[in-house]
Formats: structure tokens, C-alpha cells, sequence
């Protein structure tokens, strides 16, 4: 699993990577659990009576959409932040005034840079959340 983990940012501002996750219920692995069950040990089964196999479970991870959360401070109209270490393709940005003052701000994206834009042309705090590939 690729999760992004660097971030570089053209401007003034600062950013943390507050977390980076898949977003999927659970997770694949290569365990056959079933394989090999049709001896005594399989509950009600006895030997050659249940030929129990799990082929699915060789086909291992099929990987999901990623979400990472970024915390900017000191952003300028036109900030950029680039996503790598692991990202492949930008889906979707979401961003969020996080100051005392709330500020009108939004958020474009291509390729793996995502652009903030801020209505007065600033903002203190703002927090970035990117779905990605």
C-alpha cells in the first residue's frame, strides 16, 4: 500500500501532514484459509467428506482510494501543495478556513498539485483534505 507521505509547498506557508489512510472497510491478504481444511479438523468433516478451498484469497491487495489530512498556516492566494511518495493521481480536494476569523477559501487541483485560493488573500490555518490514488 502507497500512502503519500511528502508534501512540498510553493509560497509562504507551512504544512504538516496531520495522517494519510486508505479508505476501505478491512483488508485483503494471500491467506487461504480454507485450503487444506478437509480432514478431521474442519467441524463436521471427516477425511475426503469436504474439500474445502479459498482460490480468491491468492489474489491479494486491490488497492483503494487514499485520503490525507494537511494542516497549512500562513497560506497566500495561490499556495500550491504537491502530494508525492506514494500518490499517483489527485481525486478530489477539499479545504477549510480552520482560523478565527473565517476566510472564503478553495481548492483546485491537477495532477498531483492541488492550488488553494483565498478570497482576501490570505489565511492563518487552514486545513486541506486531498482523495487520492
Amino acid at each position: 500500500m502507497n500512502m503519500a507521505d511528502t508534501l512540498t509547498l510553493g509560497g509562504t506557508a507551512t504544512a504538516t501532514l496531520v495522517g494519510a489512510w486508505e479508505l476501505r472497510a478491512g483488508s485483503h491478504d494471500t491467506t487461504e484459509w480454507l485450503d487444506g481444511a478437509a480432514d478431521t479438523s474442519y467441524p463436521g468433516g471427516g477425511p475426503g467428506t469436504f474439500s474445502a478451498v479459498n482460490s480468491d484469497g491468492a489474489n491479494g491487495y486491490d488497492p483503494a482510494p487514499k485520503m490525507a489530512l494537511i494542516n497549512v498556516t500562513g497560506g497566500a492566494d495561490g499556495e500550491t501543495i504537491i502530494l508525492s511518495g506514494g500518490a499517483s493521481a489527485i481525486l478530489s480536494v477539499m479545504a477549510t478556513d480552520g482560523g478565527t476569523a473565517a476566510v472564503a477559501v478553495g481548492a483546485s487541483f491537477t495532477a498531483l498539485t492541488a492550488t488553494l485560493q483565498y478570497l482576501s488573500g490570505s489565511s492563518n490555518v487552514t486545513t486541506v483534505m486531498i482523495l487520492y490514488n
